[in-house]
């Protein structure tokens, strides 16, 4: 997960910000790297170590260090970037870490957090937030003012429902909220318009928005272990679709507009309830797998697959 995540995020520079505010690109041009040479490393394991040289501190991990609050002095480094508090047992992040506005990325999985800051989205420079397994339950609506993020991870949490205010995203690439208890997703999620990855499965949805397909760059959609009996005629508009995997949902039909996904590649029904699939999927000339295990096709319907897709690999049983 972590190697999509540098894939994603590309660059020096904070959205919006000037690149003195982002960090440095040299030496002789930057502030903030005139002010870390005589530090040495701009990383540190400790807040001890980070206060030794506040204005040159970049990285500052404090994971697996079993702690049930952070120490305090975080608004003390304002070149931070880099913030590791993952695997410790915190319940609460302090408000003091929306002060830290050069930081880019935010890793605070494997704790016990229970909630998030209220003024979240004051970090404007953030990339990546990666919150999965916690005890979270909400995330807050200050989220959407996040106009940098582009990688979210909220997975094995509690969600019953995501904010509208998430669909205000719009450079959000990659976004997992698998392992919840999702009812529903916001109508506003398909404002994500710059979405590559999505991991919705192991939820509880029973329906995606109608206008769910307006998301043009939309590559790999997870959507195993829900509900679902059917699927919105819009799917078809995910133009950049090649990985569609349905597994273990309760579908009886697929929409017609599923031919139009002309650049998919792989698609995965298995366990669900489909006695046949529609003649317009014969236009997926990119398909290379499809996977329809634990269904009750017909012997009528295997066959008018196999000739319409003689190109692809199908496994039936």
């Amino acid at each position: 997960m972590l190697l999509i995540a540098r894939q994603l995020l590309p660059g020096n520079q904070c959205i919006g910000q000037a690149v003195a505010a982002a960090g440095p690109t040299s030496p002789a041009t930057s502030a903030p790297a005139a002010a870390a040479a005589p530090c040495g490393q701009p990383t540190a394991f400790s807040m001890a170590e980070a206060l030794r040289c506040p204005a040159g501190t970049r990285e500052l991990y404090l994971r697996l260090q079993d702690l049930e609050q952070l120490p305090a002095g975080l608004p003390r480094l304002p070149a931070l970037r880099r913030l590791h508090v993952e695997t410790n047992r915190l319940r609460h992040l302090p408000a003091e870490v929306t002060r830290l506005d050069s930081l880019r990325e935010l890793f605070a999985h494997e704790n016990r957090l229970l909630d998030l800051p209220a003024d979240l989205g004051r970090l404007r420079c953030l990339r990546q937030l990666q919150l999965d397994k916690n005890e979270l339950a909400e995330l807050p609506p200050t989220l959407g003012r996040l106009d940098s993020l582009r990688f979210l991870v909220v997975a094995w949490n509690r969600f019953t429902s995501l904010p509208a205010q998430l669909g205000q995203l719009d450079q959000l690439e990659y976004f997992d909220a698998s392992h919840n208890q999702l009812l529903y997703l916001p109508p506003t999620f398909n404002g994500l318009k710059r979405l590559r990855y999505a991991v919705l499965s192991d939820n509880q949805l029973q329906q995606l928005p109608a206008g769910f397909g307006d998301l043009p760059r939309l590559q790999e959609l997870n959507l195993a272990g829900n509900q679902l009996t059917e699927l919105p005629a819009s799917l078809g508009r995910c133009r950049a679709l090649k990985s569609l995997v349905l597994t273990g949902n309760q579908l009886r039909t697929l929409p017609r507009s599923i031919g139009r996904l002309r650049n998919l590649e792989v698609l995965v029904l298995s366990d669900n309830q489909l006695t046949a699939l529609p003649r317009s999927i014969g236009r997926l000339r990119k398909l290379t797998t499809l996977i329809v295990r634990n269904n009750s096709l017909t012997p009528a319907a295997r066959q008018q697959l196999t000739a319409a897709l003689p190109r692809t690999t199908i496994y039936f049983d």
